[in-house]
């Protein structure tokens, strides 16, 4: 999945009407981890980390239940798109569509 997020957001780098951002929300234990995976992973977009201080508020606002997953949501924070694993890529389909 990360793959195709970073060649995604190629696409929307630099853009000034830009209709979406990608945000890595990361579960290493540490922010050292957390810098190698986005490193390892050319990880050209904005990384938070998933703490234990905003894990409740993050699963609220999100509903993520299991990692990865991928929330797609509107300029008022309103959820468009989401799905773990297999359905990733959908969010992505839809995310590009809305992209566009």
């Amino acid at each position: 999945m990360t793959p195709q997020l970073v060649e995604f957001y190629k696409g929307l780098d630099g853009k000034k009407d830009r209709k979406l951002e990608i945000v890595l929300v990361n579960h290493d234990s540490n922010q050292k981890g957390m810098d190698q995976y986005m490193t390892k992973s050319k990880i050209n977009f904005p990384g938070l980390k998933h703490s234990e201080s905003n894990k409740n508020a993050l699963a609220t606002a999100t509903k993520v239940e299991y990692l990865p997953t991928i929330v797609l949501t509107d300029a008022n924070g309103k959820v468009v798109a989401s799905g773990y694993g297999a359905d990733c890529a959908k969010v992505i389909a839809k995310a590009k569509a809305v992209a566009k």
